[in-house]
């Protein structure tokens, strides 16, 4: 018997003017893994010029939110259709409001459901898996330095203070048709957490210590824990944190990565 459980803050930081992160769970009114869609968790980075951000990132939760459960399809495929609908809603909003030409989002999605867990993402917001055993990042950044540095032109401590880090190969909202990540779908075992976060965090805290604050914490402190570091080390960003903590029997599931 599998039982589910999770928290979320987010912060606007210590130098931005706004909040431009964007947070949801649905349905929101229930802890139910063994209906037909599950539950699913939403953590978006907006981005753009004055209110442009914060308009993709609601968009992209509430769309994705709305369309994945309307969706008379599995999980995975309702995640394609989510995304593909979010990505459209963001990019007809800038059309249709010129002062917010250019807005998108990354996004990063997870869905569990009964005994499988299935997950979306496109930017550079992330998902880790975190167990007794350690720290797995499930996403791949889709960015200039992530690149650089999978292609071995970087290290990693390299590209972490990289004066083009933040530039986005890929995005939700920026144009018509979008490629993006499906995870289909990923092992759970007896005790495993999940955290959705942006780059707000992961810019300041590392994955050893996301591990450590994420195991030794209740779910709301670790959230609160985590946002609090990566503030007392600049929080120069937004930061947003989701913490899913999913415990039961094992199920034996491939990884699989597809580009959509």
């Amino acid at each position: 018997m599998k039982t589910i459980a999770y928290a979320a803050k987010t912060d606007i930081g210590r130098m931005r003017e706004e909040n431009q992160d964007a947070v949801g769970k649905f349905p929101s009114d229930s802890l139910d893994m063994n209906t037909p869609k599950g539950q699913l968790f939403v953590v978006a980075d907006g981005m753009g010029g004055h209110a442009g951000g914060r308009e993709a990132s609601r968009l992209a939760v509430e769309t994705i939110g709305r369309v994945y459960f309307a969706a008379d399809l599995p999980p995975i495929e309702s995640l394609r259709l989510a995304f593909r609908e979010a990505n459209q809603a963001i990019y007809d909003y800038s059309v249709n409001h010129p002062q917010f030409y250019g807005m998108g989002t990354t996004c990063v999605a997870l869905v569990v459901q009964n005994s499988s867990v299935w997950a979306a993402h496109i930017g550079d917001s992330r998902l880790y898996r975190i167990t007794s055993d350690g720290i797995e990042q499930l996403t791949r950044d889709h960015s200039k330095v992530a690149e650089m540095v999978r292609r071995g032109i970087l290290t990693a401590e390299e590209a972490r203070w990289h004066p083009e880090r933040s530039m986005l190969y890929r995005a939700m909202g920026v144009k018509q048709g979008i490629e993006f990540d499906l995870l289909n779908s990923i092992p759970l075992g007896t005790d495993d957490r999940f955290l959705l976060c942006t780059d707000g965090l992961t810019s300041y805290v590392e994955p050893e210590e996301l591990h450590d604050i994420v195991m030794h914490f209740p779910l709301q402190a670790a959230c609160d824990r985590l946002v609090d570091l990566a503030n007392s080390r600049g929080g120069h960003d937004n930061i947003t944190v989701q913490i899913v903590h999913v415990k039961g029997q094992n199920s034996f599931l491939k990884t699989l990565f597809r580009t959509r």
